[in-house]
C-alpha cells in the first residue's frame, strides 16, 4: 500500500479523476505499465516476468474448502452476565462476569469462548440494541445490587487459601 500511495497517488497531482470507475481505469494503466515493469526490491526481479513465471506453478482450489476467518475479538462479560457485539448483547453464563471472553460471528452464529470452552451460542440479533437471552445462563444467579431494575453479578475475587504456620522451625 506504500508503494501505491507514494507512486500512484502522489503522481496523480494535478490529473485528479473525474469518477471512481475513472480512478480504477488509470489505476489498472498504471500497474501495467509502470508497477510491473519495474524491478523489485525484494526478488530483484521484474514484477511482470516474476508473475509469468510464478502463476503457472499455483494450484488450482477445485475441491479445497476455503481458509476459515474467524474475526474474533477479546470482549469482557458485563456485571449483568451479557457481553455486547455489534451492537446488541448476548447472555453468557452468569459465572463468567466480569471475565474476558472471545466473541465471534460464525456462520450467522454468535459464538462466545472462554479460552478453548465455547461457553455460549446464540442466532445472530436481526437488529442493533437487541437483547438476546437464554434463561439458562442466568438461572441461580447470586444476585447483588439492584440498578433500574437490572440484577447485577456480584464479582468477588477471592485470595489463595494459604497454610498458616509459625514462622520459627
Amino acid at each position: 500500500m506504500k508503494y501505491v500511495r507514494r507512486n500512484f497517488l502522489c503522481g496523480l497531482q494535478g490529473r485528479e479523476p473525474s469518477c471512481l470507475p475513472d480512478l480504477n481505469a488509470q489505476l489498472r494503466a498504471w500497474v501495467w505499465e509502470v508497477a510491473n515493469q519495474r524491478v523489485h526490491g525484494t526478488t530483484h526481479e521484474q514484477v511482470a516476468m516474476r508473475w509469468n513465471v510464478d502463476r503457472f506453478n499455483l494450484l488450482p482450489l477445485d475441491g479445497r474448502r476455503s481458509y476459515p476467518l474467524a474475526d474474533d475479538e477479546l470482549r469482557k462479560v458485563a456485571r449483568d452476565a451479557y457481553v455486547s457485539w455489534q451492537g446488541s448483547r448476548y447472555s453468557v453464563p452468569w459465572i463468567y462476569a466480569g471475565k474476558q471472553v472471545w466473541v465471534r460471528d460464525q456462520s450467522g452464529e454468535v459464538e462466545v469462548h472462554y479460552g478453548c470452552e465455547r461457553i455460549a451460542v446464540h442466532g445472530q440479533a436481526r437488529h442493533k440494541h437487541a437483547v438476546i437471552t437464554q434463561p439458562e445462563h442466568h438461572r441461580g444467579i447470586p444476585l447483588g445490587a439492584r440498578r433500574e431494575g437490572k440484577i447485577l453479578v456480584r464479582i468477588q475475587d477471592t485470595a489463595p487459601v494459604v497454610e498458616i504456620r509459625p514462622l520459627a522451625a
